[in-house]
């Protein structure tokens, strides 16, 4: 069986999502159109437009399409795949159609992909309350996931709204996340109270953490946080800081790329997100033992289990309720501990066989 997928996903994040899928035997070859080679990797074969194009996303993106019709003709894929819904899903399903050939879609982030393709506007598409009606695009986007195939979702949140909003659900899947098994438990030091690990835009609101952290200080004078990455916010947060006088407080560690040494440093992880579709950073801190402290913000609370490896706190700004579920740990180590023992737990069936496991599930059906 042959799958041709089209994506723009990083090297790690491609890994992620398609190393799993090799590892079946019905699977003999994976086509990945991509803007450039990834790892060479057993049964990948890449497809890539010329450099040149790449500096005109639109030629690039016609590229790609005359390109994946010439490979749908000719290897003859059983099913032609997306990743994200603008422009690569909406890619795979037009060339499908055209094609004839079963089509599928992985929406990553979630709902926001039918209401803001390509774009993260912000404070608009909370996944902490209620999302807006349908607009224009949004239907033709809903109407396109109703004719698919197959549609790979990252959590339960996702999966029922496209559910109440009448996409069939047997064509949808959940697909866990796998993390690399660098991400583990290990005794160490813990010189941070908190890591906080993430790209620093305006989505994840690291603001609220840093607002938190004022309030705890005036109980727990010594707290120590972490603040592992990097992004456009990164100047403001740190402005933020400085002007709350945190600065003995709050270390900005910058982007590192051994971000498992980091969580191992400390006692817990926080995420104040507006939305996620499934954050990594959320299985790598319970992979490594930490809880974790989060925002309600989609489909974190299928391993995110309120009370019992960490807290859901329901609105992102509520710094208050992020600083209170702080010091419940901080304050009262036996919870910590206790949560730390069962953070570990809750995710130790997802593994790269799990992910395998639903996309055999998947193969099965369109082989059908």
């Amino acid at each position: 069986m042959k799958l041709l997928i089209t994506l723009k996903l990083a090297d790690r994040n491609m890994m992620h999502h398609l190393y799993p899928i090799t590892l079946l035997d019905e699977v003999d070859k994976l086509i990945v159109v991509r803007d450039t080679k990834g790892p060479d990797i057993n049964k990948f074969q890449y497809h890539c437009p010329p450099y040149w194009t790449l500096k005109i996303p639109i030629i690039a993106l016609l590229y790609k399409f005359v390109l994946m019709i010439i490979l749908s003709i000719r290897e003859k894929p059983e099913l032609i795949h997306g990743y994200l819904m603008f422009p690569h899903g909406i890619l795979a399903f037009v060339v499908g159609k055209l094609t004839r050939k079963k089509v599928g879609i992985s929406l990553l982030a979630g709902p926001v992909e039918l209401y803001a393709p390509g774009r993260s506007p912000i404070g608009k598409y909370s996944y902490c309350r209620p999302l807006p009606p349908l607009n224009f695009s949004a239907k033709i986007f809903l109407h396109i996931l109703d004719k698919c195939d197959i549609i790979t979702v990252t959590g339960s949140y996702t999966k029922k709204y496209l559910e109440n909003k009448g996409v069939k659900n047997d064509t949808i899947s959940v697909l866990p996340h796998a993390v690399d098994n660098k991400f583990k438990h290990v005794n160490s030091i813990k010189e941070y109270d908190i890591v906080f690990v993430g790209r620093l835009a305006g989505v994840k609101h690291v603001e609220t953490l840093i607002k938190s952290i004022d309030i705890v200080r005036r109980t727990y004078e010594e707290v120590r946080v972490a603040i592992v990455g990097d992004g456009e916010c990164k100047t403001k947060l740190e402005e933020l800081t400085r002007e709350l006088g945190l600065m003995e407080n709050i270390f900005f560690a910058g982007y590192q790329s051994n971000s498992w040494n980091w969580y191992n440093k400390g006692k817990m992880s926080i995420l104040t997100s507006e939305r996620e579709g499934f954050p990594y950073s959320v299985v790598e801190a319970l992979s490594c033992g930490l809880p974790v402290i989060s925002s309600n913000c989609g489909n974190v609370s299928d391993i995110i289990k309120h009370g019992y490896n960490g807290f859901i706190i329901d609105d992102y700004q509520d710094h208050i309720s992020f600083a209170e579920a702080i010091l419940e740990f901080l304050q009262n180590p036996e919870t910590l501990l206790e949560f730390s023992n069962n953070a570990a737990k809750s995710v130790r069936d997802l593994n790269e066989e799990s992910v395998t496991n639903v996309w055999n599930t998947i193969i099965n059906a369109i082989s059908k």
